[in-house]
């Protein structure tokens, strides 16, 4: 299975403005997890599309230092001056890392809050987890990577999918790992624009949107 769909949402997007998309960052957040879903929108925007993509850094002085150590992004924005999002996207992160961010709640409240307003709400890999610890996934259907499929069952109140690349549960939209992250981007895509402009943004990007999860070993 591919992905779960339950979403009834009506997706009100902004007809007069550009949808504003933030992509939270944090030390040590995973460079194609972030990358992957910016690149959709990016691409869009080529297509047709109408959006304000930006990211926002957990840090005041808008400095993360990327997985690995591998280079300094400068955020747009930071926590402290970032505009509402329309759409906002959390990647993942090794899971020390992981409760080492769900431990600043100046971050977690700042992602609650956020997500007061938005139309939709992502999550790419273990950034499912940092979602997760908010409480924003209680009764809903979620996954994240598969290595941390235990950690995400230690909230009893989240629904966890272990077989599927992505789930949409309402405005919440979750990714199993990695380059999942595109296929939540190009679902978001479909779900905004249609089936035909995500699938045609993935033919330019080279990337097989209906692959599956059948990879993973037999448990």
């Amino acid at each position: 299975m591919k992905a779960q769909n339950k979403s009834k949402e009506n997706f009100n997007f902004p007809k007069d403005r550009k949808t504003n998309i933030a992509v939270l960052v944090y030390d040590g957040v995973e460079i194609v997890d972030t990358g992957g879903p910016m690149d959709v929108f990016i691409k869009a925007n080529n297509w047709n599309g109408n959006y304000n993509i930006y990211t926002v850094s957990a840090s005041a002085d808008k400095s993360t230092l990327m997985d690995g150590g591998t280079f300094n992004m400068l955020s747009k924005y930071s926590i402290n001056d970032a505009p509402q999002a329309d759409i906002l996207i959390i990647p993942g992160t090794s899971p020390e890392i992981v409760h080492k961010v769900s431990a600043d709640h100046k971050m977690m409240n700042w992602i609650v809050k956020q997500n007061e307003k938005t139309i939709m709400t992502m999550s790419v890999c273990t950034g499912g987890l940092i979602l997760a610890n908010t409480g924003l996934l209680d009764g809903r259907s979620a996954t994240t990577h598969h290595w941390s499929l235990d950690e995400l069952r230690s909230h009893p109140k989240i629904k966890v999918q272990e077989t599927t690349r992505f789930v949409v549960d309402g405005k919440f939209l979750t990714g199993a790992g990695v380059t999942s992250g595109i296929d939540v981007a190009l679902q978001a895509i479909e779900i905004i624009h249609g089936k035909d402009v995500a699938d045609d943004l993935a033919l330019g990007m080279v990337y097989d949107r209906y692959n599956t999860m059948e990879f993973l070993p037999k448990k």
